[in-house]
């Protein structure tokens, strides 16, 4: 899952550029975490949905949630 993750970030970072991530204040510590806008993050979202689903249909990739609902 973590090559669906990297395919759906690069798309996202590839549409929405400079407008992709935020920082905000991290409140585990002084300094800042980056994320996605909540755009991108929607958009993100739908990618690696996708992703995952091509995935699972043409090469039978399933994630660890996947495989333990089946059995």
């Amino acid at each position: 899952m973590e090559f669906i993750d990297e395919l759906a970030t690069q798309i996202t970072e590839m549409n929405f550029g400079a407008d992709t991530t935020r920082e905000i204040k991290d409140g585990l510590s002084d300094g800042y975490a980056t994320i996605f806008t909540d755009e991108a993050q929607e958009y993100y979202n739908e990618m690696y949905d996708e992703y995952e689903m091509m995935a699972n249909n043409i090469m039978g990739v399933y994630n660890d949630n996947e495989l333990t609902k089946t059995k």
